[in-house]
């Protein structure tokens, strides 16, 4: 009976797949090497919105972030709201184009995000507005073509290149650590925040990067949470010099340099859409990694 069932799911998934295909929805999202223009042009803030975003949204959990009405119903006044001359909004980037990506990729859009965000889809559509692309951290593992990551890391790089950066990440995030990603920054300083949940935490968080963001680049990986403190910082606080959602790309650019096809977990650190910190092993001593860490908030 239960190889009935499966085979019943496989073949509803399927039929849906075929019939959302043809669905088509006017969103505008410039793509992402254009975006780095503007953002290095303008020094623009960024945020971004994946599908763990629109889960919440739509009353869900996600692995890393409990629901919270307050968080739902503010990231989606940020998105229906849409970029302005601070802040990029952005969006995935699938709404042409889908044979860009590999076939994971254009299967869990079609199946599952487009089926399951078609109101609030549909609500962005009525805006007209232009977002920017959440895959601007996102350069690698879903695109067929992956020759171009290399340039594309080197020119992400810019933003950080020669410039202060003070990076705002959860326990076990651990971005930069062991790879040459943020080589290039003249200093590098860490907030280390709550792995799980930090949405709780989030005045904590806030009032603990006013202490130290000034002059900085503040590089934040924080999930959802993001979202709300660049919101934030960026409208309140005049001192605030940009914040940048870069969300895994410590996780993407760990792929791209072992040449990886899937999304390998990471042994020492966390890794995109691998939600369980009980496998991870983070070093015993890192003194560089440790000597960055100015303050932790739990």
């Amino acid at each position: 009976m239960s190889r009935i069932k499966s085979l019943f799911n496989i073949i509803k998934l399927k039929i849906i797949y075929n019939l959302v295909k043809k669905k088509k929805y006017d969103i505008k999202v410039i793509p992402a090497s254009k975006c780095i223009d503007e953002i290095l042009s303008k020094k623009v803030s960024v945020a971004r919105f994946g599908d763990g975003e629109f889960d919440i949204i739509r009353g869900k959990s996600i692995g890393y972030q409990k629901y919270d009405k307050t968080l739902a119903n503010r990231m989606l006044d940020m998105i229906l709201r849409g970029s302005n001359d601070k802040i990029m909004i952005c969006l995935p980037d699938v709404f042409q184009n889908m044979d860009r990506y590999n076939d994971y990729c254009d299967y869990f859009y079609n199946s599952q995000f487009f089926v399951q965000n078609e109101k609030i889809l549909r609500k962005i559509e009525d805006k007209y507005l232009q977002y920017g692309s959440t895959f601007i951290s996102r350069p690698y593992i879903d695109l067929k073509d992956k020759s171009t990551a290399s340039g594309y890391f080197n020119k992400i790089k810019r933003v950080w290149k020669d410039r202060d950066i003070l990076i705002v990440e959860g326990k076990f995030s651990r971005s930069g650590e062991g790879n040459d990603l943020f080589d290039e920054a003249r200093s590098i300083q860490r907030i280390i925040c709550p792995d799980r949940d930090a949405y709780l935490s989030i005045n904590k968080i806030e009032d603990t990067i006013l202490k130290f963001c000034d002059g900085k680049l503040v590089l934040i990986m924080l999930g959802p949470t993001a979202k709300i403190i660049v919101d934030d910082m960026v409208n309140k606080y005049h001192k605030i010099e940009q914040f940048f959602d870069l969300g895994h790309i410590d996780s993407e650019y760990e792929w791209f340099k072992m040449g990886a096809t899937e999304k390998v977990a990471l042994s020492n650190k966390h890794t995109a859409e691998h939600n369980q910190v009980s496998d991870i092993v983070l070093p015993k001593k890192d003194k560089e990694f440790e000597d960055q860490v100015i303050a932790r908030v739990y």
